[in-house]
């Protein structure tokens, strides 16, 4: 190197960014400088490709199904609950809420019960990234997966509205128009029509402001998840040849020729079919049972941590994989910063929720099942989905704990019967008080903690007798205490 090419690469390094993390030297894959809209470094047909390796792993790989379905248990179950204050108005419309839920009501295919639609809806998401309900003059919805929504061949869009992976967006970025196709087989599709916004709801995973289809928190980890698949496959297949070579015979050269053709009269036959085996082998022989250490320790332990990592794709802890790798205390500290990370993805199912009741609302408004109250407005008609929350881990304790929480206002009973997962409270109160009732009819006394009504002593102050006696009765109880 002459002396102008170092005085050159040391004024080339004065104006370097201070950032390492811009830098490869080569040691690592090289940073791209070229930002691009999310829906472009996952389009059209790469796109496809990531849904189908997710859905692969979903369908074959156990560990991968299970991490959906723990997902699904912690964020898709939801109850419906009106907050009219009205109870008359509030018992109305929880009914014709029960009732559309039902299969034949809900859903278009008349198949799934609404609880089992929106677990559907959920693991749709997780999936694929995005799933779309139709919203029918039926008022039943139509569940549209992510692979039907494609783009259109023959439509164009314009420059401030422009179609992106079966999306048509508005000039502001949001959700204008989809174009819906059909499965013909064989992998392929056939365009059915395109459906404005007012009538679809999308549910997916976003994590950027200009991102139109949603993006599978699973993308992260499906490489990882493939590797341990494909691993477990080929321990097993050597496992498989280890058992079918089970014992090695070690003889001199020019006889173990003779074995392997089967020629040599004295070659050995062995049957571990027929029970415990003597062998009884010439002079100088040798037979060892084959075996190895498969996978090794070293080779689990990696495995585990592939696996950890993996499942952080879903927030879930290695705990809940294997349950003997911590203790109670590491197990309840896991699952509080879990339930934490479930709260945004339980925001967006309440949200997808709202958006279905609000269309509700107003079909049964028009339709003249629901009367409103004279001047309410939709939005008047106070509800909410409420998340069934987890049972006690230890009751004694934890209710003690919320008791005591209770009286010193740091909690109140309505957010710890939600938290648990044990109803509404005015529930809880009305079915106690029908309880004891029934059981005052029955000759039953049910004991609920209830404080007794004050007894009323008799006032003794305008009798010498009685104070005679109370100052005898004390001095006596005075000495018994002694």
């Amino acid at each position: 190197m002459t002396a102008l090419q170092r005085f050159q690469n040391r004024i080339a390094g004065m104006f370097q960014s201070g950032y390492d993390a811009i830098r490869t030297n080569g040691k690592r894959k090289a940073v791209s400088s070229i930002l691009k809209h999310e829906d472009q470094e996952l389009k059209n047909g790469d796109r496809h490709k990531m849904l189908g390796a997710a859905r692969d792993l979903s369908r074959n790989f156990a560990l991968v199904a299970w991490a959906i379905r723990k997902h699904l248990d912690y964020v898709s179950m939801f109850d419906f609950q009106s907050r009219t204050g009205n109870a008359e108005l509030d018992a109305q419309i929880e009914t014709l809420m029960t009732e559309w839920q039902r299969p034949q009501n809900c859903d278009a295919a008349g198949r799934f019960p609404f609880r089992k639609m929106l677990r559907l809806f959920e693991a749709c998401r997780t999936k694929d990234g995005d799933v779309f309900a139709l919203k029918l003059q039926s008022m039943q919805l139509q569940a549209l997966e992510a692979d039907r929504i494609r783009q259109p061949e023959d439509i164009e869009g314009t420059e401030e509205t422009p179609w992106i992976n079966g999306v048509r967006v508005n000039a502001a970025g949001g959700l204008a128009e989809v174009a819906i196709y059909d499965r013909v087989g064989n992998g392929r599709f056939m365009w059915n029509r395109n459906v404005p916004a007012s009538r679809i709801i999308q549910h997916g995973y976003f994590e950027r402001f200009d991102q139109v289809r949603g993006i599978s928190p699973l993308a992260a980890a499906i490489n990882s998840f493939r590797d341990v698949y494909e691993g477990i496959d080929y321990a097993l297949a050597k496992m498989k040849v280890e058992q079918l070579f089970a014992l090695v015979f070690y003889r001199d050269a020019q006889d173990s020729v003779g074995i392997a053709s089967g020629t040599d009269a004295n070659g050995y036959q062995v049957d571990f079919g027929k029970g415990p085996v003597q062998l009884d082998l010439d002079p100088g022989d040798k037979a060892d049972f084959l075996k190895s250490d498969n996978p090794g320790s070293n080779t689990r332990e990696f495995i585990g941590v592939v696996l950890a990592i993996a499942l952080k794709a879903l927030d879930l802890p290695f705990n809940f994989y294997d349950e003997s790798h911590t203790n109670f205390f590491g197990s309840r500290a896991a699952w509080l910063l879990y339930d934490r990370s479930c709260q945004s993805k339980r925001d967006d199912v309440a949200e997808f929720l709202r958006k279905i009741t609000v269309w509700l609302y107003q079909g049964w408004i028009v339709s003249g099942q629901l009367v409103p109250p004279a001047g309410a407005r939709v939005s008047d008609l106070a509800f909410e989905w409420v998340h069934r929350g987890m049972p006690w881990w230890d009751p004694a304790k934890e209710i003690s704990g919320n008791v005591a929480a209770i009286k010193a206002g740091l909690d109140n009973p309505y957010r710890i019967c939600k938290e648990a997962g044990r109803g509404e409270f005015e529930e809880n109160i009305d079915a106690i008080a029908r309880a004891q009732e029934y059981a005052r009819q029955r000759g039953v006394v049910l004991d609920y903690g209830q404080t007794p009504e004050p007894v009323q002593m008799p006032d003794a102050s305008g009798d010498d007798s009685n104070d005679d006696d109370e100052d005898d009765n004390g001095s006596n109880n005075s000495r018994g205490r002694q």
